[in-house]
């Protein structure tokens, strides 16, 4: 499945030990091929244990479809299914680097498409039925897609991952019980993987939380359509049974914790004819204040068994490891993690000076020169990441494939004066500062005169501070009183605004060390330019609810996840759940302050070049174009992403794909009586 960006057994054993049997189950879906799984995953010999990991944060939502977070996706995604295991068709088309078009059934066990790609037929397995033991049926596809996916009482940002080139939505009709199919008028890249991924809910769950909550209802499409959310944090647990996911929740304290037991209606499993999940259940830890900290000691102790950690927990777990546990050798592969890290304005800000200053393309650009992204490596990341400039991942296959600087070599950096035959070779460049970064993993210097300019102040940072003093002195915004602070001046731009001191405020969330770290530089940085900056701390819910109601002034500083570009059309396009830096734009207005900018415009023209586009090739171009017109007008301002880095207690848990919150109904203990060598791959 394409996601949508968010705010992660021995045959002659087997008489001796008790496994689980698919007997009376769907029409299974072998998951893993215990022959031949590519080297990549091990079958169990015992299935049993649980396993646990913590995230930074609380939910907001158990919805799927209303969630922007990702810590309400840890509560609801054991329940409900991920790309991985629940949904009814997941196809490689998105990422077409390897050629690979085929098709991957899941929940559906045939998928037919017609000679143009336009409309893919899905059959659901046989037998298929939730954790309820109610079984599937397309109508229950048919109300979520039409009545939830697509209520205009429910603003999401499933919507848009659910439409066409044009932004139609799907056509979705059922034609029976257990057939449909999904139409576009025209096809395009990620169409097929797309498809295939509506929500495999329970229709009947749904109308009984919207009754015993007493939520009013309207005529929808395919049922009566609530008003509001009906799946908030305080519904009863017991009722959320409607999934298709490996586990049934539990025990849920929204601060605390989620706990989760097998889903004993799962249709997945392995080839030795185990069913999935391996683990008999599994929670999740929230730690929604000091929440790095919290995290790093509950893995220390073994509260749970693996850990996104921060550059800076490595050492103390190095320095425990062999002293009662093992950890996997490669908690740094080297390679920059997936999504982006940045630092937002809000176009809507409150405060009318700020609502002025950053409309202006040539403020946000100052602001974007003047931080120092080395500091930021160095002083945040510890040396273990990356300067980040634009909103594309630059690593694993989708940065392979449209990551402007896909094609860099040293001569790139060479021939435009930043670089020397005496310090890059090959793809590393070792800088004076100390930076060690591969030019792969950086913006064509060549694509536009603001990705060169930007990529000079990794050499000159002092030289690109003038440049950023000189640009905010070009719009006006020069300290007019002699106290060192600048000054906004009154009606800038039109605006209206009274003027003032350019003081601003930058928050993330509480217990996010790293992003305040961040805000720090950054506010170091600014104060050496004249503005007044001060770095701060909200909840994450409270956070969160600034960010997608316009509210917050000042900035905010937070990530979104990544993959293949195509998922950013609900932040690129302006309307989406996920547009945060101008949430009030409306895409038919032509005037006043919902208007999108000239320079939004301009990135969200690109996108939807390359999120049209049937090929690769073509796909390319219009996401270069993307990054481009990203560098030139910044609507955030990204800072560096750290290097992907995972610990795993690798004497408890095998199959952890280096992903903490993912694969849970491949991962198995290790440490269960059997299965000490199960495992061989990680």
């Amino acid at each position: 499945m394409l996601k949508r960006h968010k705010l992660i057994l021995w045959m002659a054993v087997l008489s001796a030990l008790t496994l689980l049997s698919p007997v009376g189950l769907a029409q299974s879906w072998v998951a893993l091929d215990c022959d031949d799984n590519g080297d990549e995953f091990d079958c169990a010999q015992v299935a049993g244990g649980k396993s646990a990991y913590a995230i930074i944060g609380s939910p907001s939502v158990l919805n799927p479809v209303t969630s922007q977070d990702t810590a309400s996706s840890a509560a609801f995604e054991p329940l409900f299914g991920t790309a991985s295991n629940s949904d009814y068709a997941s196809l490689d088309f998105g990422i077409l680097s390897s050629g690979n078009t085929g098709f991957d059934p899941r929940a559906a066990a045939v998928i037919e498409s017609n000679e143009d790609a336009t409309t893919l037929t899905y059959t659901l397995r046989e037998g298929l039925k939730y954790a309820s033991g109610e079984s599937v049926t397309t109508d229950d596809i048919l109300y979520w897609f039409h009545d939830v996916v697509n209520n205009p009482n429910l603003p999401n940002s499933s919507s848009t991952s659910f439409s066409c080139a044009d932004g139609t939505p799907f056509l979705v009709e059922a034609l029976s019980a257990t057939q449909l199919t999904v139409t576009c008028s025209a096809t395009f890249r990620t169409f097929t993987s797309t498809a295939g991924a509506q929500y495999v809910i329970s229709k009947q769950m749904a109308l009984d939380f919207i009754d015993v909550q007493a939520i009013d209802t309207e005529d929808g499409i395919n049922g009566p359509r609530a008003t509001q959310e009906f799946m908030g944090l305080g519904v009863d647990i017991s009722m959320l049974t409607g999934g298709l996911g490996h586990f049934v929740m539990t025990e849920f304290i929204s601060d605390q914790v989620v706990r989760f037991e097998r889903n004993p209606n799962f249709y997945g499993m392995d080839s030795n004819g185990t069913q999935l999940p391996y683990l008999d259940s599994y929670e999740t830890l929230f730690f929604p204040t000091n929440g790095q900290n919290l995290r790093l000691s509950a893995f220390l102790n073994g509260q749970i068994d693996l850990i996104d950690p921060r550059p800076a927990d490595i050492s103390p777990i190095l320095s425990q490891a062999g002293a009662g546990f093992n950890i996997n050798p490669d908690i740094n592969d080297g390679s920059p993690d997936d999504g982006e890290v940045f630092t937002t304005p809000n176009f809507d800000d409150p405060d009318a000076n700020l609502q002025a200053a950053h409309r202006n393309v040539s403020v946000r650009r100052a602001l974007s020169l003047a931080i120092d992204r080395t500091a930021a490596v160095f002083n945040v990341l510890l040396g273990v990441g990356t300067p980040q400039y634009v909103k594309v991942n630059f690593n694993g296959v989708t940065g392979d494939t449209f990551f402007s600087g896909r094609n860099n070599t040293c001569e790139t950096f060479i021939s435009v004066g930043l670089a020397s035959s005496d310090n890059c070779s090959g793809l590393i460049w070792n800088l004076d500062s100390g930076l060690i970064l591969q030019v792969n993993k950086l913006p064509d210097p060549n694509s536009t005169p603001e990705a060169l300019q930007h990529l000079t102040c990794l050499v000159d940072y002092d030289g690109c501070v003038n440049a950023a003093a000189e640009l905010l002195d070009s719009v006006g915004i020069v300290d007019t009183d002699g106290d060192g602070i600048r000054n906004i001046p009154a009606d800038f731009d039109g605006f209206g605004n009274p003027g003032g001191n350019y003081s601003v405020q930058i928050f993330t969330n509480d217990g996010n060390t790293v992003r305040f770290a961040h805000g720090e530089v950054i506010c170091s940085s600014w104060t050496a330019l004249g503005i007044d900056c001060q770095a701060g701390t909200k909840a994450f819910s409270t956070l969160v609810s600034e960010l997608l109601s316009g509210t917050y002034s000042g900035f905010i500083t937070i990530g979104l996840t990544g993959g293949d570009p195509t998922g950013g059309a609900n932040v690129l396009q302006c309307g989406a759940a996920l547009y945060f830096w101008h949430i009030s734009c409306d895409p038919q207005s032509t005037s006043g302050l919902t208007t999108q900018d000239p320079a939004s415009a301009n990135i969200e023209a690109a996108f939807d070049e390359g999120f049209a586009a049937t090929t690769v090739a073509d796909a390319q171009v219009g996401f270069d174009k993307q990054q481009i017109a990203f560098l030139q007008g910044e609507p955030y301002l990204h800072l560096a992403q750290e290097n992907d880095l995972f610990a795993v207690r690798s004497d408890r848990l095998c199959n952890h794909g280096r992903d903490d919150e993912g694969n849970t109904h491949l991962k198995f203990r290790i440490d269960l009586a059997g299965n000490e060598r199960s495992c061989t791959t990680n």
